[in-house]
């Protein structure tokens, strides 16, 4: 047997992998933006001492070389005391991280320079950066120079003040100086470097002992998966073994019981099983198997069992076997049952082909009667025998119809039957029936139309009804006619306050030739019966602890009898 378990685990595996995704996510970009900030703090930093170094430079060369206010006088002045300018640069260089400092005029060329070679930074910068320089006032930037890395900034020194020109453009020769210094950045991206490496060790850190709790979260939820699937497949065999309609042994190899499930033990009658021989089982219920149990399936009777027994043995070299005994009790008697009805089948064929034959001379028989009852009429007891003979040939004739209605098929004509004229009309035939017995009829109905034949369903309803006249008590009689529908049909229901029925009356009531009256055929109800089997539905017979009988006819919503 293939089985199927469900599996939770799977759910938990993408879970916790999922997690593990999007911490390993979260730290990496945790830890990439920690880095972008801090090179961003180093770069900062960086700036900050480059901005220190020019605002120092500045300072010391106005004070040194006693600059004036106008830049055309001090681009002279830096051009006479060149030397003493260019040590004064040098010195910084010197005492600080600065690795390039150099002057230019704002037409970018050359007026001081620390470096031998003026011009080995001044063709590294971007043609943006003196635009960036005139229109913002500063411009800042990484590059390489003499193969280490440095941060430049460049900006419009304050050796002087700035220029009033009328119109808002001064000529280059009245602008200030722009002032480039260069910071030495080595030993801030060593200090990045080392921080960077710290920060990836710890992620990778981080990131590696999660891995490793998933891998021994993943062991443990297979485990955890595998002992539970072994549970629940112990729980489905023993609920299976409980709830198997079929009786289940399990014989040593000695033919002991050594184990049954609630089945056999039920089938046996209730009795302790485990530890018993089966022979011995069998032989205390009376069960006479009609030959030896083996792996054909051999039949146990008695007078109201019908068991079967099937023994197969078990391929685990351990010499026990199973065996299955199933009931088969109920499907015994369905056929018996369809035995019978075959038997009822050929009869009512029978009957059909004499009833044809009868009513021609039962009608000769009928005129005749009737003739002879005109003829001696005020003759006693001649008109009273002739008269009986008139009145028993259309009794006869009335068994032969209904014979003829329950043999041959017809053709029925499935249509929305309004229930209220249906009501109206059964209740003006019947009701001064039901008033000579000193009853009344009542109808209603909560539903409009049942999807019916109109003719099947009113002789269907006549003959409840008159079941029902003939069954009141006498006085204070009281028939009910009522429909109500619901979502699958609709439910007609007549109800009487007679006596009502015993078990074995409602147990034969749908027979042919059954009856509790002297004078009824007993073909009423099985006509009644054949009728709700051609709409595919079906008739219920109760007996209420108040009293009297109630029947209910179910019609389908959409009929599926045999006839359409």
């Amino acid at each position: 047997m293939e089985l199927v378990l469900p599996s939770r685990s799977d759910r938990t595996i993408m879970m916790a992998t999922m997690a593990v995704f999007m911490l390993g996510l979260a730290l990496s970009f945790s830890t990439w933006r920690n880095l972008r900030q801090q090179q961003d703090s180093f770069h900062e930093h960086a700036l900050v001492t480059a901005r220190a170094i020019a605002a120092g430079i500045e300072i010391n060369l106005r004070r040194e070389l006693r600059l004036p206010a106008t830049p055309e006088h001090t681009n002279t002045l830096l051009h006479l005391h060149r030397t003493l300018a260019k040590e004064l640069l040098q010195d910084y260089i010197k005492r600080t991280d600065a690795r390039f400092i150099g002057l230019y005029n704002p037409l970018g060329h050359i007026l001081l320079s620390s470096h031998n070679d003026p011009k080995a930074i001044q063709g590294q910068l971007p043609t943006i950066a003196w635009a960036s320089i005139g229109n913002a006032g500063e411009w800042s930037g990484e590059m390489n120079f003499e193969g280490q890395p440095i941060m430049v900034l460049g900006r419009i020194s304050h050796l002087t003040s700035a220029p009033v020109c009328p119109d808002g453009q001064c000529p280059p020769d009245k602008q200030p100086p722009l002032l480039l210094v260069g910071v030495d950045m080595t030993h801030h991206l060593a200090a990045f470097g080392k921080y960077k490496r710290t920060a990836i060790l710890q992620t990778g850190y981080i990131l590696a002992v999660t891995i490793v709790f998933w891998i021994l979260l993943l062991g443990f939820l297979q485990r955890n998966e595998q002992h539970r699937r072994l549970q629940r497949l112990e729980s489905f065999n023993a609920r299976l073994l409980d709830n198997m309609p079929d009786g289940l042994l399990t014989l040593s190899a000695d033919g002991t019981v050594v184990a049954a499930n609630p089945a056999a033990i039920s089938l046996m009658g209730g009795l302790s099983l485990v530890g018993q021989p089966l022979s011995n089982i069998f032989s205390n219920l009376g069960l006479t198997p009609d030959k030896q149990p083996g792996q054909d399936w051999s039949t146990l009777k008695t007078a109201d069992r019908h068991l079967e027994i099937l023994q197969l043995p078990l391929k685990d070299g351990s010499e026990q076997r199973l065996v299955l005994i199933r009931d088969r009790t109920e499907l015994a008697s369905l056929e018996r049952e369809l035995h019978r009805n075959e038997k009822l089948a050929a009869i009512g064929r029978m009957a059909a082909g004499v009833a044809h034959e009868i009513r021609n001379p039962l009608s000769a028989l009928r005129g005749f009667a009737q003739f002879f009852a005109k003829k001696l009429a005020g003759r006693d007891p001649e008109e009273l025998y002739a008269r009986t003979m008139v009145q028993e040939a259309d009794r006869l004739n009335r068994v032969i119809t209904d014979l003829l209605f329950l043999a041959r098929p017809r053709q029925l004509n499935f249509a929305q039957v309004p229930l209220a004229e249906i009501f109206r009309e059964v209740h003006t035939l019947l009701s001064m029936d039901a008033g000579a017995r000193n009853g009344r009829l009542e109808h209603w109905t909560d539903t409009e139309t049942v999807q019916a034949d109109r003719d099947a369903l009113k002789q269907a309803v006549i003959n409840l009804l008159m079941n029902s006249v003939e069954a009141l008590p006498g006085e204070e009689g009281l028939i009910e006619l009522w429909a109500e529908g619901d979502d699958d049909g609709t439910w007609i229901r007549v109800r009487d306050n007679g006596a009502g029925m015993s078990p074995e009356e409602r147990e034969h009531a749908l027979e042919p030739f059954f009856t509790t009256r002297d004078k009824g055929t007993g073909l009423g109800l099985a006509i009644v019966h054949t009728i709700m089997q051609e709409h595919g539905g079906f008739i219920q017979i109760e007996t209420p602890t108040a009293g009297g009988t109630v029947v209910s006819l179910f019609f389908p919503a959409n009929p599926t009898g045999s006839a359409t």
